[in-house]
């Protein structure tokens, strides 16, 4: 902590032990935020709350949300450079409030400056000792856990950082009915075997083992995005994964060829509309492959395959691979659970669930995981 102004204390996210780290972060210098629901949480009192942020784009705006005990009160995209949100003033000093300040939105492969950093905090209060989380819990997901359509009426068709949101996000309920601490790693499109459009490179098993290795910017880079991620300084109780929804898609779309190699990749149906065996091979070995490699870096975690919020297809091959991953290993810490499949009337923005979707998702969720965690 240090001395701002006469009345005014500065703490140093990354630097104080009263302030949380969400998310997983790159940790060069000072922690850079790349994830959804990223970000930092604390309790402190005082009558007055500012904090201070550094971002670049070139693309896609850097959106933050700012919670007070639980309430939105602040949501805005961030200029680039360094700004200073003033998040209250004139509060009542003697109360306590809890305060989470989350990143909206998920890491762009397309902008290469992309960034976000929170500096500084800046209060006429102290910072309270941080509560000891009883679990952690980490997610692996596409679109939907990334909380894109979240922040857009329904109908509406945009895709861009504005559509993106964490409130109202499955993850973020799960964690609060838990009170665990809760990591999101997760790409609008992409799938376990191809992305909806059969591109082969956009899988979440190929950056798993990354801070945030999709992102390939120079500053980005320097920042900790491509460094191997600490597997022992954070280790998670369960971790679930929600992909296959986008590798559903792919059996509908054309293939997808590499205009530098002319490399090829498409996902197939027969003619009579039923899914080619070999595609279905393949789709099954990627999900095989992937319990192989959550096991190898969280040995001790319960491993739950979410899925069915948009549409069940893929729904018996993913069982089929984790029954026969479960008998290679004779690992029984492996699970899957089904969620609910999206309704007309909770449909958000860009198709995609909006709250009253996340919110089913998270009850079915935290009922599981609360017979899980015994």
């Amino acid at each position: 902590m240090c001395e701002r102004g006469s009345d005014m204390n500065t703490y140093i996210p990354g630097a104080e032990k009263e302030i949380r780290i969400l998310g997983r972060v790159g940790r060069r210098q000072e922690p850079a935020f790349f994830w959804t629901g990223s970000g930092i949480e604390f309790t402190v009192d005082g009558s007055e709350l500012s904090i201070d942020f550094v971002t670049d784009y070139d693309i896609y705006e850097q959106w933050i949300r700012i919670e007070v005990d639980g309430f939105t009160m602040i949501r805005t995209s961030l200029a680039k450079g360094r700004s200073t949100i003033t998040v209250y003033r004139n509060m009542k000093p003697e109360n306590r409030r809890k305060i989470r300040v989350l990143k909206e939105v998920q890491p762009m492969m397309a902008d290469r400056a992309g960034l976000l950093f929170i500096n500084a905090v800046h209060t006429d209060g102290q910072l309270m000792p941080l509560e000891k989380k009883p679990y952690r819990l980490e997610f692996v997901g596409d679109s939907i856990t990334s909380g894109e359509g979240m922040a857009g009426a329904r109908g509406v068709v945009e895709w861009n950082s504005a559509m993106f949101s964490t409130n109202g996000h499955y993850v973020l309920r799960v964690a609060d009915e838990l009170n665990a601490d809760y990591r999101i790693i997760s790409q609008s499109g992409w799938g376990v075997c191809s992305s909806w459009d059969n591109d082969p490179r956009r899988v979440l098993p190929l950056y798993y083992e990354q801070v945030c290795g999709l992102l390939c910017g120079r500053a980005q880079l320097d920042a900790g995005a491509g460094d191997r991620n600490d597997f022992t300084a954070w280790k998670p109780d369960v971790v679930l994964v929600n992909l296959g929804t986008n590798d559903a898609y792919a059996f509908q779309n054309k293939e997808w060829v590499d205009e530098k190699t002319g490399e090829k990749f498409r996902q197939k149906l027969n003619a009579d509309g039923s899914f080619e065996a070999r595609s279905l091979e393949r789709f099954e070995k990627a999900v095989y492959n992937f319990l192989v490699l959550l096991r190898q870096n969280t040995a001790d975690a319960h491993i739950v395959w979410l899925y069915g919020m948009i549409g069940r297809a893929m729904e018996p091959y993913i069982l089929d691979a984790m029954n026969k991953y479960k008998k290679d290993f004779g690992d029984k810490n492996v699970s899957y659970l089904q969620l609910p499949d999206l309704k007309d009337e909770w449909t958000g923005a860009n198709n995609h669930p909006g709250i009253p979707s996340h919110s089913a998702a998270a009850q079915t969720i935290t009922e599981y995981l609360r017979e899980k965690l015994k």
